[in-house]
C-alpha cells in the first residue's frame, strides 16, 4: 500500500506505472499507434481509485489495533474528501460537464484524455461517493 500511495496514487487515480520505469509514459498524446502504446505505460486510470477504496476499508475491517484503525479511518475519510473535491470540479468545469474521463495525463495539470464520458469512471467515483 505504501509503494501504491507513493508511487502511483494521484488526485485522479492510479497510474498503471510508476515514473521512472522503462517505458514510462505521463501524457496520453500523439497519433493513435503512440497512444495505443501509451495507454497502460504510466496513464492515470481513474477506475483504479475504486480499488484502492476497496483495500483502505479491507485494511480498516481486517486491523484490530484501535489507533491503527483509527489512523486508516482518518486516511479514507481524507481520500474520500479529497475525490469529492477533485472530481466535484472535474464534473462541473472541466472535459465533459457532467461526465468523467476515461483516463488522465499523469502530470500536472492532469488534463482529461481517452473518452470523455466513462461510465465506469462515474461509477467507481460515486461508489466512493456514498460510502
Amino acid at each position: 500500500m505504501n509503494v501504491v500511495e507513493k508511487k502511483l496514487l494521484n488526485d485522479y487515480g492510479l497510474k498503471t506505472l510508476a515514473k521512472g520505469e522503462s517505458n514510462y509514459v505521463e501524457v496520453y498524446e500523439g497519433d493513435s499507434f503512440r497512444r495505443d502504446m501509451s495507454y497502460h505505460q504510466g496513464i492515470t486510470w481513474v477506475w483504479l481509485l475504486g480499488l484502492y477504496y476497496n483495500t483502505l476499508n479491507n485494511m480498516i475491517k481486517a486491523e484490530n489495533r484501535k489507533t491503527y484503525k483509527a489512523r486508516l479511518e482518518e486516511k479514507l475519510n481524507a481520500f474520500i474528501e479529497k475525490t469529492f473535491k477533485t472530481f466535484e470540479k472535474e464534473i462541473n468545469q472541466r472535459g465533459c460537464i457532467g461526465s468523467i474521463a476515461e483516463i488522465y495525463d499523469s502530470k500536472k495539470p492532469y488534463e482529461p484524455k481517452g473518452t470523455i464520458a466513462q461510465a465506469w469512471s462515474v461509477a467507481e467515483i460515486l461508489r466512493i461517493m456514498s460510502h
